[in-house]
C-alpha cells in the first residue's frame, strides 16, 4: 500500500491546508487498511451530512472509493522510482473497505469538505 503523503508537496495556505488534511486522512486510512485496524473504524450512526444532504447510497460510496483509488494510483504511478511502480501495481486498496468503513471514511471526508468550504468543486462535494 502506498504512503499517500510521500512525494507530494504543496505550498502553505488555507486551501492547501485542506488538501493536506485530506491527504493525512487518506494516509491514516491506508495504513489502517494495511494493518487491519480499519475494520474497527465505524461510522457515526447519528451523523448528519453538511447542508442537510441525505446520507450516501451504497452506489455513491462505491463511486467515491473507486475515485479515491484511481486518484491515488495515478499519483503513485507518477512518482519516480521502482518502489512507486511496485506500489502502483499493488493498488491503493480502499476498494477492500466494507460498507460500514466506506461510510465512516465518507463522513470524515464530509467534515473536511465542510471545514475547508470552497476547497472542492461543487460536483465533488456531492460525492464526499
Amino acid at each position: 500500500m502506498p504512503e499517500i503523503v510521500s512525494g507530494l508537496q504543496y505550498p502553505s495556505g488555507h486551501a492547501n491546508d485542506g488538501v493536506h488534511a485530506v491527504i493525512m486522512l487518506l494516509d491514516d486510512w491506508a495504513k489502517a487498511i494495511d494493518d487491519e485496524r480499519a475494520r474497527y473504524w465505524l461510522p457515526d450512526p447519528n451523523y448528519q451530512r453538511s447542508g442537510g444532504r441525505p446520507t450516501w447510497t451504497e452506489e455513491e460510496l462505491a463511486r467515491l472509493i473507486r475515485e479515491i483509488d484511481a486518484e491515488i494510483d495515478q499519483e503513485v504511478s507518477r512518482t519516480p522510482g521502482t518502489q512507486a511502480k511496485v506500489q502502483a501495481q499493488a493498488g491503493s486498496g480502499f476498494v477492500r473497505l466494507p460498507l460500514p468503513q466506506r461510510l465512516a471514511l465518507a463522513q470524515q471526508l464530509d467534515v473536511l469538505v465542510t471545514q475547508y468550504e470552497g476547497l472542492f468543486p461543487a460536483d465533488t462535494q456531492a460525492s464526499a
